[in-house]
This record gives C-alpha cells, sequence and structure tokens, in this order.
C-alpha cells in the first residue's frame, strides 16, 4: 500500500486550494436528481443533474448559458497571466489587463456555430467547482488559430490523494441531441487516454510538463516530478476520467415538482441511461478504471450553445 511521504502531505492543501471559484455558482442551476450512483460492476459514477426550473415554469437555461461564459477566463488563461493582471490592478487601479486577456479568451473560441467548446466550459465548471479538481493544463491558451478545435482531451485536472499518488483525471464533454450518440461518443473519446499507452495520453502528459498551470514555483516543481519518466514519482499517478454526456430530453420536468407520471418516466429514462453507460463502458474496456459522469438533460442542447455563444459576445 502506498503511503504519502512528507513532501506529499505539505503540499496537498496547496494544491487543492488551486480549484477556484465556489460549487454554488453553478450547483443552484443544474439541481442534483438523486445521490451520485455507482454503476454495478464497474467503477464509475453516476451524477444525474436537471436544469433548475424558474418561479415561471421555465428551465433556467439563460442563467447557466451565463454562468459558463463567464468561466472563460478561468478556462482558457494559464493562472501566471491572470496574476499579472491582479498585481497590475493593484499597482494602478486599471482593469485595463484583465479586460485584454478577457478580450482573448474569447477570441480562442472558434467562429462558427455548433461547435463542442460550450460543453468544454461546462466540464471545467463541474470539476473545478464541484470535484474541486485544479486544471493542470490550460490547453486553450496553446491554440493559434480560433477557427481550430484543439485536440486531445477536454481537460486535464488532477489532485494529490491521501496515499500521496497524483490522481490524474482527463475530461471529457459531449453535448448531443441523441442521447446514445452522446454516450458512445463520450466513452470512445477518454478511453484512449485512460487504457493502453497510445499516444493521445503521451501528447497530453508532454503538453502538461511543458505549460503546467500552476504558478508557485515550490509546488510545480514538486508536481512535475510525477511527469519525470528518470524520478519514483512517475510510478505514483493514477489515471481517472471525468465525463460531461448533455442531451436534449424532450417534456422537460421541473424536479422540484415532479408529478407521480413525470417521476415514473424520468425513473425510466435513468435506467435507460445507466444501461447504455455501462454497455459503453464494457465495451471500450473502461469497467475498471474510476470515471466520474456527469448526465445531464438539457431542452434543448442547441440553444445553451447558441446562449453561450451570445453571452460570449460571439453571437
Amino acid at each position: 500500500m502506498t503511503t504519502a511521504d512528507d513532501d506529499s502531505l505539505s503540499y496537498q492543501d496547496a494544491f487543492a486550494a488551486l480549484s477556484r471559484g465556489d460549487k454554488t455558482d453553478i450547483t443552484h442551476l443544474l439541481l442534483e436528481y438523486e445521490l451520485p450512483v455507482l454503476l454495478a460492476d464497474t467503477q464509475a459514477t453516476v451524477r444525474t443533474h436537471f436544469v433548475a426550473t424558474n418561479a415561471n415554469g421555465v428551465p433556467a437555461i439563460d442563467l447557466l448559458a451565463k454562468a459558463m461564459a463567464y468561466t472563460a477566463l478561468d478556462f482558457c488563461i494559464p493562472r501566471t497571466r491572470l496574476s499579472q493582471a491582479a498585481k497590475f490592478f493593484a499597482e494602478t487601479g486599471s482593469t485595463a489587463d484583465f479586460s485584454r486577456l478577457d478580450r482573448q479568451a474569447r477570441d480562442l473560441f472558434v467562429a462558427a456555430d455548433g461547435t463542442g467548446e460550450g460543453g468544454e466550459l461546462l466540464l471545467f465548471l463541474l470539476m473545478e467547482r464541484v470535484l474541486l479538481l485544479p486544471q493542470l493544463l490550460a490547453k486553450m491558451s496553446l491554440k493559434t488559430n480560433s477557427n481550430v478545435h484543439i485536440h486531445g482531451s477536454d481537460g486535464v485536472h488532477a489532485k494529490l490523494a491521501d496515499d500521496g499518488v497524483l490522481e490524474l483525471s482527463w475530461g471529457e464533454s459531449k453535448l448531443y441531441q441523441s442521447s446514445s450518440s452522446a454516450i458512445a461518443d463520450c466513452f470512445s473519446s477518454i478511453a484512449p487516454f485512460l487504457v493502453g499507452e497510445g499516444d493521445a495520453r503521451a501528447r497530453d502528459l508532454l503538453l502538461v510538463r511543458e505549460n503546467l498551470n500552476v504558478e508557485d514555483e515550490a509546488l510545480a516543481s514538486y508536481i512535475l516530478r510525477y511527469f519525470d519518466e528518470t524520478d519514483p514519482k512517475a510510478l505514483e499517478i493514477r489515471w481517472r476520467g471525468v465525463c460531461l454526456v448533455g442531451f436534449d430530453y424532450s417534456d422537460y420536468p421541473n424536479i422540484k415538482q415532479l408529478a407521480e407520471q413525470e417521476a415514473a418516466a424520468v425513473s425510466a429514462a435513468l435506467d435507460r441511461w445507466h444501461t447504455s453507460f455501462v454497455n459503453q463502458l464494457t465495451k471500450q474496456s473502461l469497467v475498471d478504471v474510476s470515471i466520474d459522469i456527469f448526465c445531464i438533460p438539457f431542452p434543448d442542447v442547441n440553444q445553451l450553445r447558441k446562449l453561450v455563444r451570445k453571452n460570449m459576445g460571439l453571437a
């Protein structure tokens, strides 16, 4: 059994503190339908959420889209550049550097509608706010062309576990109209990062090593030991996954006021989705990998994308 060394324990809190924001930024808009469920014969935990309904009986997609748009700066810009802007503000009282960074973040998103980057923003929120997993790589900042999607996983986050192991979480998001397509594509996309020794994981690990999104020099040096093949720490990385699966759901319910018939329909749908998760986990040889699955039905995923882009000034 692995035991944590003194260095790991001393850095654990500092590393955990890198996760940004407060979960209440998002949890009042995405209501948890049930307690997290560990799928039978797997290591995958499903968290099912529905978009909250406002007092007029309308799902609050507009507020969710704003919350997603507001996180673009954190998602895209490395911590060092944000700290430089904060220092400039402290010294001059001017927010000009923050304004420049905000514009740069927005410019990194592709010009066309129908992209996956809205899902990446929501995945980032869930990983940092709900799971408290700090981002290790601000991959969007590496883009050289705003009209080209960034390759690799949708997110690389991590935590220092109590046993001293670095738990590296690869993120993947799919927001599709069809639940079956979203589930299948999400697990087929994340599988290369979690099983085998493929090129996809190696490329992302190289990006993390060369662009680690950790500002504190001592903490960064310690974390980089896990990515140095000549260091014993390289044996102490545990792969994990975080999946966001979003899709259209007709006759959208207000889960705070479910009628008996509605509750039965939602329960039956959950059984179908859980079965699909297990089938795809089995197909992709992921049943033994720890994966957090956020299952989020939406009234209309295309409407969500458009509202996110509108709130980012990209419509």
